[in-house]
């Protein structure tokens, strides 16, 4: 019964649902302040610039980035149905004035033109990206010629401490999202070490 749970709740990370989803997805806005500083420090946005947010989770990003004020269009996807009706329905007025755009889609095969985003984003999605290679390859298609991919993630050694971690999670070391990286065409301009030996964020350029 316990390893079930247990199971539940690892994939649930992956695909939040139902009330357990929504109650990890606050648990994971307050674990990953970090990670959402860290994006916002350095997204640099800019008047009209078009941004992807990938696994947007409860929207707290989103949320964040709106905080800003600067004009922008923010997209948003989600392969959680129910994260999709939570968010939308929590931000109908800025979906009703073209400036959010919520879609249940996955990274390894969108529905976006090629070139559409100045900037892409994500926080703890890439343990679940089933095909990387896939993933990357989407992510150099619809980012514009010098547009920015900012990526966080917990490192490998960090996660196989966590139990739940067992289930559904895909982990890497640093140098092997590097190399991930690099491999399928994006120049990595920096790579930030959030906390010494297990978060990070690397941000590179198409």
């Amino acid at each position: 019964m316990i390893n079930k749970f247990i199971k539940y709740i690892g994939k649930n990370f992956g695909n939040p649902k139902g009330i357990i989803g929504i109650t990890m997805t606050k648990i994971m806005n307050i674990m990953n302040q970090k990670h959402y500083s860290t994006v916002l420090d350095n997204i640099k946005l800019e008047p009209n610039n078009v941004i992807l947010d990938i696994g947007f989770g409860n929207g707290y990003l989103i949320y964040k980035l709106f905080k800003k004020n600067i004009p922008v269009k923010i997209y948003g996807i989600e392969i959680s149905s129910d994260m999709v009706n939570n968010v939308s329905k929590k931000n109908k007025q800025k979906i009703n004035n073209g400036k959010l755009k919520l879609l249940m889609e996955n990274i390894n095969d969108t529905s976006f033109e090629t070139n559409t985003f100045d900037k892409i984003c994500t926080i703890n999605t890439i343990y679940f990206w089933n095909n990387y290679e896939k993933c990357f390859s989407e992510i150099k298609r619809i980012l514009k010629p010098n547009g920015i991919f900012i990526n966080c993630f917990y490192s490998k050694e960090f996660l196989e401490n966590i139990i739940y971690t067992k289930y559904g999670f895909n982990k890497y070391t640093v140098e092997e999202i590097i190399k991930m990286t690099e491999k399928n065409g994006l120049k990595i301009i920096k790579t930030i070490e959030i906390k010494k030996g297990y978060s990070y964020c690397i941000i590179s350029e198409n």
